[in-house]
């Protein structure tokens, strides 16, 4: 979906290209995700889901975290931010309450960490369940009583 041309405009003056989605560093995401909800009316978070990308002979190990934001009744638009593993991003929670479930679950299932989120625990997976399923690098065969 195309960016629409009021966001365009902001993003470059930003010093962002308006893509799908918007590549923004971890030091502006929260300036990025408070324009788009205060200035620009986009006030309901669709999603945030995180990928696990493995170091290869190009990029380091890292996390991906996407957020997709909507403006009704029809504008969308998503941003990306890039997180080192081992490292944290910015929690969207006090800019988007919806942020705060959708957070903790890629917390659990990909390791990733929200710093000033208000309760980032587990929340699908049993609290003594090592590591992080979705990770690339996670052992398929781990196993875990009662389920494997």
């Amino acid at each position: 979906m195309p960016v629409p041309d009021d966001v365009a405009a902001k993003l470059e003056a930003m010093g962002l290209a308006p893509a799908d989605p918007v590549a923004v560093d971890r030091q502006g995401v929260l300036a990025l995700a408070a324009l788009l909800k205060n200035e620009l009316g986009f006030t309901y978070l669709s999603y945030c889901a995180a990928a696990h990308r493995p170091a290869s002979e190009s990029e380091p190990d890292r996390t991906v975290v996407e957020y997709r934001v909507r403006r009704l009744p029809r504008d969308e638009v998503a941003f990306a931010v890039v997180v080192p593993t081992g490292e944290s991003t910015p929690s969207l929670c006090a800019l988007y309450a919806g942020a705060d479930w959708q957070e903790r679950e890629q917390y659990d299932l990909v390791g990733t960490v929200f710093a000033g989120h208000p309760d980032l625990r587990r929340i699908m997976l049993p609290e003594d369940w090592e590591g992080h399923p979705l990770r690339r690098d996670y052992a398929i065969d781990t196993r875990h009583h009662p389920w494997r």
